[in-house]
């Protein structure tokens, strides 16, 4: 609560302060903000169908991606924002307004005020690009010229800080979603109203224009290049088909699974039927080892037979014939029997009426030994043959053997390239589905409410401002003047002089001002003061001794003295005012040494008064230029220390009442305010003359009581 006071009474010392250097400030914030020319806004409702329009893709996908919708419709805000766009707005703004330019009439185009800053601003060079009447080849000259290097008019008008054409005034175009819908407001303010309306009609247009722009070159560019890797990847495929054609026609392959298949077959056939021949062959051979040896000589009249080994190497021939026959040829068979059939019959006649030793027919041997001849020729034909046709399958092998490994690398190559070709094919269909989606979706984009030109300003916000600084000034001030005050070091009153020095504030004298109440004031003042001093005598002494001490010179000691003095004097006391500047000597030993005021402070003027007196009032030099006899605190009735109120308070000062506290625990020692404000008196007096209406108000604001005081009726 004494925190929260003493802050109250800070501010309402600096009241006027704090009143009107925040009253200035408002004032010049509205003269300010007066002057500045009034503002003209205009809005247009665009409607963009991307979440309540049709769309190809989402009717597809099913579900609606919001995330998606967002991210489109802070797309189309950023496009309205962009630097790019609104370079364009600003030259085609630029060519309406030179083409309509008219500085001795407002037109729906510009004021006469814009248009003179136009024509003023506006260098010769780019007068001469306007054509008349056509704003689209007036645009086109002022692009022409815009691009042509970096530091021309047009584009130190564009990055600069023009009212009408910078990107300073027309990023400020305000770009929203309304609400969760899908359409967005585009609104724009200036301070001509005409201008407004043109910017807002050609913002939405070129918004618009970019948007599709964007958009189309995007999927264009997507179509382009799926379209391009298509042909690629089918000229590819057809060469690699072409190829694969080639190589088969070449190699003479039209399955190669079932022809390898059959050749495996075959040579599994072939290895059967030879190993089948060579178990004939071989049996055949040694029944004809047997029965040439039952045959004895017979054999080898056969072997030297001419026409048996004729007949016989006929036979061979013929079954060699027969074996390498692609069918069944009737006519060689017939022949096969014929031959057979006369080889034994000659056979029969050379053996006729024979018998070997054992007793049996040579015939009946000899028709087993021919028919194992012809079995032995028949199988050594078919032997060779079947070799024959192994060699062939072996050549076969080793021209399918490589086959199969490029068949299979082309075909793989193949498979991948019409992988490849359905993978882009089906990307396609997305791109130009996408397309599609795109074109219906721009088509959606339509004005719901166009921009009209305003008929009345905006209403500013002067007076809000005004009182926004008013108050931001006061809070400062009165943060500025707490932190002061807490920093200032001057007793100026009871608060801040307990909180700097620690000693507790006996009274306060008023400063004064040559006012008609400085007497009366004055009067209360000591009167409060003397009070107090009275409760700290003892009784059983005959002489009390008040110590009146400073810190520096020019606190007012003397006046203290005096005033006592004369306080006293009344209450017939006889007082006695002894003062270092006539009484005694500062620098002498007795002083230095003394203990008692008997010890340096009787003299012949007062050697008699001294003993007889009620009150002794002894004034001490300034503490910065004499020591302090320590002991002489504790003999006192009371110390008081007189603080000047306009002089602060200085850690030296700090340091010798410390001192003088530590060297006499027990002595009284309290502070009196000199030259103090008639608030600050008040505290410890109650409420001071004069006694009208606004004075009390002030005294109960500053002490936050009634304003009813005793002293009131004094």
């Amino acid at each position: 609560m004494q925190t929260i006071l003493y802050i109250l009474k800070i501010l309402y010392k600096k009241r006027w302060w704090i009143f009107i250097v925040p009253l200035l400030s408002a004032s010049l914030v509205y003269f300010v903000l007066s002057r500045q020319p009034k503002t003209f806004k205009s809005s247009t409702t665009i409607y963009t169908g991307i979440v309540s329009g049709y769309d190809v893709l989402s009717s597809t996908a099913g579900s609606q991606d919001w995330m998606a919708v967002n991210n489109a419709i802070d797309n189309l805000i950023s496009i309205v924002k962009a630097e790019s766009t609104l370079e364009n707005v600003s030259l085609k703004l630029l060519s309406r307004n030179l083409v309509n330019i008219n500085p001795d009439e407002d037109n729906e185009y510009m004021t006469v005020k814009s248009s003179k800053n136009l024509a003023a601003m506006i260098p010769a060079d780019v007068f001469d690009l306007v054509v008349n009447g056509n704003e689209d080849s007036t645009y086109v000259n002022l692009k022409r010229y815009y691009d042509r290097d970096r530091t021309n008019a047009l584009k130190q008008l564009f990055h600069w800080q023009d009212r009408h054409y910078s990107y300073e005034a027309l990023s400020k175009v305000e770009v929203g979603r309304i609400s969760n819908s899908d359409m967005i407001r585009i609104s724009y303010e200036n301070d001509d109203q005409y201008i407004v309306f043109n910017t807002l009609q050609i913002i939405v247009t070129e918004f618009i224009d970019q948007y599709v722009a964007l958009r189309y070159e995007q999927t264009n560019d997507v179509v382009l290049y799926f379209e391009t890797e298509l042909e690629r990847i089918r000229n590819d495929l057809t060469a690699k088909e072409n190829n694969l054609t080639d190589y088969n026609t070449v190699n003479q392959i039209i399955n190669y699974e079932e022809q390898t298949k059959q050749v495996s077959e075959r040579s599994t056939g072939i290895d059967v039927s030879i190993e089948e021949m060579e178990r004939q062959y071989k049996s055949a051979t040694q029944r004809i080892e047997l029965l040439e040896k039952q045959m004895e000589n017979v054999a080898s009249l056969y072997k030297e037979n001419a026409d048996f080994i004729g007949k016989l190497n006929t036979i061979s021939t013929l079954y060699t014939q027969s074996s390498n026959a692609s069918d069944d040829s009737l006519e060689l068979t017939q022949r096969i029997e014929y031959e057979t059939q006369a080889l034994k019959d000659l056979s029969h006649s050379m053996s006729a009426n024979r018998f070997t030793k054992e007793g049996l027919s040579v015939d009946a041997i000899t028709s087993q030994w021919l028919d194992a001849i012809l079995t032995q020729s028949r199988s050594k034909a078919e032997l060779e043959v079947l070799k024959h046709n192994k060699d062939e399958l072996v050549l076969e092998f080793e021209r399918f053997s490589p086959v199969g490994s490029s068949l299979k690398r082309q075909n793989r190559d193949i498979e991948f390239s019409e992988k490849n070709y359905l993978s882009n094919l089906n990307a396609l269909n997305d791109a130009r589905l996408r397309q599609k989606n795109l074109q219906l979706s721009s088509a959606t984009f339509k004005i719901l409410t166009p921009p009209t030109v305003a008929v009345s300003p905006e209403r500013t916000k002067n007076n809000l401002y005004t009182v926004i600084t008013f108050l931001l000034a006061m809070v400062l001030l009165m943060v500025i003047e707490v932190i002061a005050e807490l920093l200032n070091r001057k007793p100026y009153d009871r608060a801040s002089a307990e909180k700097i020095t620690g000693i507790p504030v006996l009274g306060a004298f008023p400063m004064f001002k040559n006012g008609k109440y400085d007497q009366i004031c004055g009067d209360f003042a000591l009167n409060q003061i003397g009070n107090g001093i009275v409760n700290f005598f003892d009784r059983s002494k005959t002489n009390n001794i008040i110590n009146i001490i400073s810190l520096e010179k020019e606190e007012g000691k003397t006046y203290v003295s005096q005033k006592l003095y004369s306080y006293f004097e009344k209450l017939e006391t006889k007082p006695l005012c002894i003062s270092w500047n006539k009484d005694f000597d500062a620098d002498s030993k007795y002083y230095l040494m003394a203990s008692s005021i008997y010890d340096f402070g009787q003299t012949e003027e007062n050697f008699d008064i001294l003993p007889e007196a009620g009150v002794t009032i002894v004034e001490y030099p300034p503490l910065y230029t004499a020591s302090f006899p320590t002991k002489l605190l504790a003999s006192a009735a009371v110390n008081i220390i007189i603080f000047d109120t306009e002089r602060p308070i200085k850690g030296m000062d700090l340091i010798l009442m410390r001192q003088l506290k530590e060297n006499s625990p027990n002595a009284k020692i309290y502070s009196i305010l000199n030259g103090a404000d008639v608030d600050s008196v008040g505290s410890f007096t109650g409420m001071l003359p004069p006694f009208n209406i606004r004075h009390r108000i002030r005294y109960a604001m500053w002490n936050l009581g009634n304003a009813n005081d005793s002293t009131v009726d004094k």
